[in-house]
């Protein structure tokens, strides 16, 4: 399955970039956080944007068939064990919010600090392990709750707990629950220097969700398929000789007028019917 997230209307509410969508043909989506952080900081709240979206989710074909987490400030506020419990309450909300909508996959990022000035450069990513793998522990349960599988997703900073393979892996095999697996991001792998295949190779047994965009090796740009540093043809072959089964969403963002993102979702249609022969999966009607 191939999809593509609402970020390719970064410009219009989520709401009505789930409309566009699906006026222009897209079978499945994931519902981007972009756009609600996008409208969030012009003064509408998440409460009416999610109102918004429940109340057109009968009058599109479209499937959402991701959602992706509020990242950032709230969840690395996380990282302070006396703020996880407000966190998780925040977070709840939208896996109940993301259930309403029939949302099976939300993707995750990994809760993240810089070190203080009298932490050395051990005891650093120590403590930031340990504190995200009980973070995962109890968000997990609240995913389990409401039968969502949440994704981990590798982090695009150098150097930070997260952005390696197995950081994820050692998250996933410490919360040991089928509703936690692993989103790996292609931009974040390739802005630290390794090809998405070479990702995959490690993790493809924990990979539920892929975000497929490029870049030009160093800023999280999120390009279309073939137009920045990612080796495409290699990372296709890889998938298809480990027969993946994961969602793919092409993660690429437009925020300029209707017509050049119009454009390039029309881009994304004729590369998910490129992915889906290379994989042998059926293309889009």
């Amino acid at each position: 399955m191939i999809a593509v997230s609402t970020m390719s209307y970064m410009s219009l509410k989520p709401s009505e970039a789930l409309m566009r969508l699906n006026d222009v043909g897209v079978d499945e989506v994931e519902l981007s956080f972009d756009n609600f952080q996008f409208f969030r900081k012009l003064g509408v709240s998440y409460d009416s944007m999610m109102a918004e979206v429940l109340n057109i989710k009968t009058m599109i074909k479209s499937k959402i068939v991701a959602a992706h987490l509020p990242y950032g400030e709230l969840i690395n506020k996380a990282v302070n064990p006396l703020e996880q419990p407000n966190v998780l309450d925040e977070l709840g909300r939208w896996l109940k919010f993301f259930s309403e909508l029939g949302v099976k996959v939300a993707a995750v990022h990994i809760p993240f600090s810089h070190a203080s000035i009298d932490e050395d450069s051990l005891i650093y990513p120590r403590r930031i392990k340990e504190v995200n793998l009980n973070f995962f522990k109890a968000l997990t349960s609240l995913g389990r709750e409401f039968n969502l599988t949440l994704a981990v997703e590798n982090r695009y900073e150098r150097g930070v707990y997260g952005y390696l393979p197995k950081d994820l892996i050692d998250i996933v095999n410490y919360v040991n629950d089928d509703h936690l697996k692993i989103c790996l991001d292609t931009g974040h792998s390739i802005i630290n220097g390794f090809q998405p295949h070479e990702y995959y190779k490690l993790l493809h047994p924990y990979v539920t969700l892929i975000h497929v965009h490029d870049n030009d090796g160093s800023k999280d740009l999120h390009l279309p398929p073939y137009t920045g540093y990612v080796d495409w043809d290699l990372f296709l072959n890889t998938l298809r000789e480990f027969r993946s089964e994961a969602i793919m969403v092409f993660e690429v963002v437009c925020s300029e007028g209707s017509r050049r993102c119009n454009n390039i979702v029309n881009i994304l249609k004729i590369l998910s019917n490129t992915f889906k022969a290379r994989l042998g999966l059926q293309s889009f009607l």
